[in-house]
């Protein structure tokens, strides 16, 4: 029939001395011929064991006398094999597999996994052993908190196997058809309890005691499973994982693995660093029981190193195999009663160093020369037990000065201020040394209110419960408490709780309003505002006050509220005084970052809006002529509101012509005059200048106007020979007329002759045609 491939290393055949027909086969059970190996039938008597490896007749004994060797030991049939009787009820010759738990209150209690004799456990004594998981036996574990809880495994492969809790399936979470190790490693933490790693080509974690797994890593190669985990006992972060080649399982083989460490829980991991050899297994791990940065990696094989140390986390690693005989070493434990040492479990026993190193001693008294594939220490019942691959187990006593643990050994958290609510978390209590599990231990804090536990005393592992209480008395900023842990006869231990209570929201607010102007003596009330805004997770329930410093004239209508607000205030400015006044509104909340805010506000008091009262103007003219000079003037505004003013223009003189009746404070007041009618002399008259919104200001501009006499160009000729003298004002309209050079001249006699229509008529010459266009302009008298 089908049988699996593993079985074929499992036959044996025997034929009876006597009787040739009578023939014995086994390959996982037995079966007989009686014809002389024509038919066999299944001949499997109750009893016996699976997985025959020899069977042979004693012919000195007698004719019938079958001698059976097979996993479950050897048997002796005295009636040609009918019925077979056990020989191994006093030999220790099982094969136990990495892996072994020990009990950790009762010395007499161990449990381990073998080699086709399924998961051992140790009751009353290391020579009674009682099967409680079939199969083959792997990895092991007791709840050290509850050692009625128990955790073991079968054989990994085509969908079977996983881990156990008390002897039921409890993988929930992992991927059966994923590759692993025959038996891939299931590991508790060595502090808490209730989470457990296992690893195929993921490494899977439970912090819930095997109710659900979830993986924290997967190998970069699908076919290079997990082959060893270490977590930290002081760093519960920290975890190192070893890897192998393709799965042990039906004799595979592959390349060798690595190692990689997490630091943060699994979020991100790290390769190992220089060091390791690349075409070994990572048979087994260990971390320094206080420094998780100290690590050693041992490794099978030949013909390469096989301890190795690391002092950096895993970035470089030293060969530290020294004296060893080349041969695989399955095995590594720190010393528990000095980590400065290091035991190591090998294909030849069990070795020692004290310098953590390079001399080793073999521990061969009493030890036979066997393979060692596991080594557990318990020193709460100071064991420290051997695994061999055919000799059963052996145990040496330690004795390890009893210590206090606890985890977290420090609480680091955030809460919101103020808030009535609270937060709880868990420490774990792990006195470590003689008699642990009897170690009474008290839990208690000091200092602040907001930080109470419950569950404060018990024996052996366990838990309490902490609280922080995050009420009205709780402000924001950061806080500082303490939880100290007493185990009797151990110094305590103090675990820090460093608590920062966050701000609800961020304030802000404008930094300086716009300026604002009154006239003085403004009689009504002043109103103005601030938006208060908050930002953040709880913006909309941050309450906030707001305080004036500065004079006394303004005063806060609105100055609190809940979420963004606006702060008012009103003012009484009449009494105030010319001149410009800064004030500071402070808004603060104290559940929110950032503040306070300050928001300035400027208010100027200016003196009331005015106007020139008088302002003077000139321009020269030619009688006669309809030329138009051109004069503007700039309304003149100051005080309050000069900025907005609107002016209005009217002038009773027909001589002088307004170009707008009323503009803009920016527009400046514009008008011509005209000669036209006028006889020479000066001509004087005003133009009045009022505020549309202020009917009681006047200002008055004073326009000048002086009206030459005509002259003719025979007169212009005899100035320029020196013979006539003409006044200021003509020799100005003259140059005007001609060339624009800026002074009178030939040129503006000759230019001038241009437009004459006949010089000899009454010695006149008429001027250019009478329009505006063009004419001088003048401004404030200084041009014609």
């Amino acid at each position: 029939g089908a049988v699996c491939r593993q079985c074929f290393y499992n036959m044996t055949l025997v034929v009876h001395p006597e009787d040739s027909d009578r023939v014995h086969f086994g390959d996982v059970r037995l079966y007989l011929s009686e014809n002389g190996g024509v038919t066999f039938r299944e001949h499997h008597p109750q009893g016996t064991y699976v997985d025959q490896h020899l069977m042979v007749f004693d012919t000195l004994s007698g004719r019938d006398v079958l001698y059976l060797a097979n996993d479950g030991g050897v048997y002796r049939s005295t009636d040609a094999g009918m019925s077979f009787t056990s020989l191994s009820t006093n030999l220790a010759i099982t094969q136990f597999y990495s892996g072994i738990a020990l009990h950790p209150s009762d010395p007499a209690v161990t449990l381990g996994g073998t080699q086709d004799q399924g998961t051992q456990r140790s009751a009353g004594g290391t020579a009674t052993w009682t099967k409680v998981i079939g199969g083959d036996g792997g990895f092991t574990a007791f709840d050290a908190e509850d050692p009625s809880v128990w955790y073991g495994e079968t054989q990994w492969g085509a969908g079977s196997g996983g881990p156990r809790k008390n002897g039921l399936l409890a993988r929930s979470g992992i991927d059966i058809d994923e590759w692993g190790t025959m038996l891939p490693p299931l590991v508790m933490d060595p502090v808490d309890s209730r989470r457990l790693y296992f690893g195929t080509t993921r490494l899977y974690r439970t912090d819930d005691s095997a109710e659900i797994w979830t993986p924290i890593f997967e190998s970069p190669d699908d076919r290079r499973p997990i082959t060893a985990i270490a977590p930290s006992a002081s760093d519960p972060r920290t975890v190192y994982l070893g890897t192998g080649g393709r799965s042990l399982y039906g004799g595979r083989s592959g390349p060798g693995g690595g190692v990689f460490t997490t630091r943060d829980d699994g979020a991100t991991w790290s390769r190992d660093g220089d060091g390791l050899p690349g075409d070994r297994y990572i048979t087994d791990l260990a971390i320094h029981p206080t420094d998780p940065e100290r690590a050693y990696a041992v490794v099978g094989g030949f013909l390469t190193g096989h301890v190795f140390e690391t002092t950096d986390g895993g970035t470089t690693w030293r060969n530290r195999s020294g004296n060893l005989p080349d041969m695989p070493v399955n095995a590594v434990l720190y010393d528990p009663a000095d980590p400065d040492g290091v035991y190591i479990g090998t294909d030849l026993g069990v070795f020692h160093s004290s310098t953590g190193g390079g001399l080793w001693t073999p521990l061969n008294d009493g030890f036979p020369m066997v393979a060692v594939l596991d080594l557990a220490a318990q020193p709460g019942t100071g064991r420290l037990v051997a695994a061999t691959l055919g000799r059963g187990m052996f145990e040496i006593p330690i004795d390890v000065p009893l210590v206090a643990r606890a985890r977290p050994m420090a609480v680091v958290d955030t809460v919101f201020a103020a808030l009535e609510a609270s937060l709880a978390g868990t420490v774990i209590v792990a006195p470590h040394g003689r008699s642990d599990y009897a170690a009474a231990w008290t839990a208690s804090t000091t200092g602040p209110e907001w930080l109470t536990v419950t569950g404060t005393s018990g024996v052996g592992r366990g838990r309490f419960q902490y609280e922080i209480a995050t009420g009205a008395e709780l402000r924001p900023g950061d806080h500082e408490g303490m939880i100290t842990v007493a185990v009797t006869g151990t110094d305590p231990v103090e675990i820090p709780v460093s608590l920062h209570a966050a701000h609800w929201s961020r304030i802000a607010a404008a930094q300086t309003g716009a300026r604002r102007s009154v006239p003085m003596g403004y009689a009504r009330e002043v109103v103005d505002s601030v938006e208060i805004t908050f930002t953040g997770p709880r913006a909309d329930l941050t309450e906030w006050t707001a305080t004036r410093a500065g004079p006394g004239w303004a005063k806060l209508e609105r100055a609190s509220g809940t979420g963004t607000g606006t702060v008012t205030w009103t003012g009484d400015v009449s009494g105030l005084e010319v001149g410009i006044y800064v004030d500071t509104v402070l808004a603060s909340a104290e559940l929110a970052a950032g503040g306070p805010v300050a928001y300035l506000d400027t208010l100027a008091v200016e003196p009331p809006l005015a106007v020139a009262l008088l302002q003077t103007t000139e321009a020269v003219g030619v009688a006669g002529l309809a030329l138009a000079p051109v004069d503007t003037a700039s309304a003149g505004f100051t005080g309050f509101g000069a900025d907005s003013a609107v002016w209005t223009a009217r002038t009773a003189a027909p001589w002088i012509v307004l170009a707008e009746p009323a503009g803009q404070e920016a527009d400046p007041i514009a008008w011509s005059r005209s000669a036209e009618t006028l006889a020479a002399g000066i001509h004087e008259d005003t133009i009045v200048v009022g505020v549309a919104s202020h009917p009681n200001l006047r200002g008055l501009i004073v326009d000048r106007f002086d009206v030459q006499q005509a002259i003719a160009v025979e007169t212009a000729a005899r100035r320029l020979l020196g013979e006539e003298s003409l006044l200021s004002g003509q020799t100005q309209f003259l140059d005007w007329l001609g060339n624009r050079d800026g002074e009178f001249n030939a040129g503006d006699v000759l230019r001038w002759l241009d437009h004459c229509a006949d010089p000899a008529a009454g010695g006149g010459c008429a001027p250019m045609p009478a329009t505006t266009a063009g004419a001088p302009e003048t401004r404030g008298g200084r041009r014609p």
